[in-house]
């Protein structure tokens, strides 16, 4: 949408002007100078009476020594300069005058700091404010509707409207509650830690015992299977079997006896086979190890 659409040709409410430089030839503005200043913009009507007032003494060469008392006589459109602070704020007026002693403002300009506004009339600014709060109704409301309450046909709309006190102190137990809630389930994950360890050092001691009594019901096999073809050799000799049986029965005594010493005449026995006695001590320590495994 165009600005021009908004605001009719000869409203300048929406801009400002400034000419620097005509403040840089003619130096900062003054009482008597801001007048002229005022002329150059596009806020000045060039049909005004101050404007008929300078064409008549622009080739006079007589320069208007007090303006507002020349303007008195005549009637029609004129600007006059009604505040001066310089050199940052000035107030001028544009008004129409019907008589000496009676004026009728129009509109209002300031200017500050080289700048030149337009004032909003009274209409202006009381409808952008109705515009504005209108707005904000519109927003609120349309905010409530979004969030309006169920109706029901006991009560119809009601709203839960609460106590800022008591929602500061729900929202403090929900708080201390929360903390509680977290706190237990952190005390009860540490406790599942520690019976899963235990349960785990349970089931790897009954791993190591099974592996033990594993390696010695094996051990115990092989020790039979080792033994069991020497045993069925040994039971084809009687002199061992016999030896076997007293040594089951009856185990010899620890004390050796003294042998009695042989008569000199005697012919000396022939000695046995290299060897021999050697195998029959083998003999005797597989029994000794086979009666122990059975027992």
């Amino acid at each position: 949408m165009d600005v021009s659409d908004l605001h009719p040709p000869d409203d300048y409410s929406h801009r400002f002007f400034i000419w620097h430089e005509w403040i840089q030839a003619n130096g900062p503005l003054t009482s008597e100078n801001v007048f002229e200043y005022f002329s150059t913009s596009m806020f000045y009507d060039k049909q005004s009476n101050n404007q008929v007032l300078r064409m008549q003494t622009m080739h006079t060469g007589i320069s208007v020594t007090n303006e507002a008392e020349e303007l008195k006589r005549f009637t029609g459109v004129e600007f006059a300069v009604v505040h001066a602070q310089p050199p940052s704020f000035f107030v001028i007026h544009k008004r129409e005058r019907s008589s000496p002693e009676e004026v009728k403002p129009l509109a209002s300009f300031f200017i500050i700091n080289n700048r030149i506004y337009q004032s909003p009339d009274l209409y202006t600014v009381l409808s952008n404010r109705l515009l504005t709060s209108l707005y904000s109704i519109q927003s609120t409301l349309d905010s409530l509707r979004a969030h309006r309450p169920d109706y029901t046909p006991r009560t119809g709309f009601v709203w839960p409207i609460v106590d800022p006190s008591l929602a500061e102190s729900s929202k403090k137990q929900e708080e201390i509650a929360t903390n509680e809630v977290s706190g237990l389930s952190e005390a009860s994950t540490k406790q599942n830690a520690t019976t899963s360890g235990i349960s785990k050092r349970q089931q790897n001691n009954t791993l190591l015992m099974n592996a033990m009594y594993a390696t010695a019901a094996h051990s115990a096999s092989l020790a039979t299977r080792t033994l069991a073809p020497m045993t069925e050799s040994m039971t084809t000799d009687p002199v061992a079997m016999s030896s076997a049986n007293r040594m089951s029965a009856t185990p010899a005594p620890v004390v050796s006896r003294v042998p009695t010493p042989k008569p000199n005449n005697q012919e000396p026995q022939p000695k046995a086979a290299p060897g021999g006695g050697k195998k029959k001590r083998k003999r005797m320590c597989f029994l000794r190890c086979q009666i122990l495994f059975a027992h």
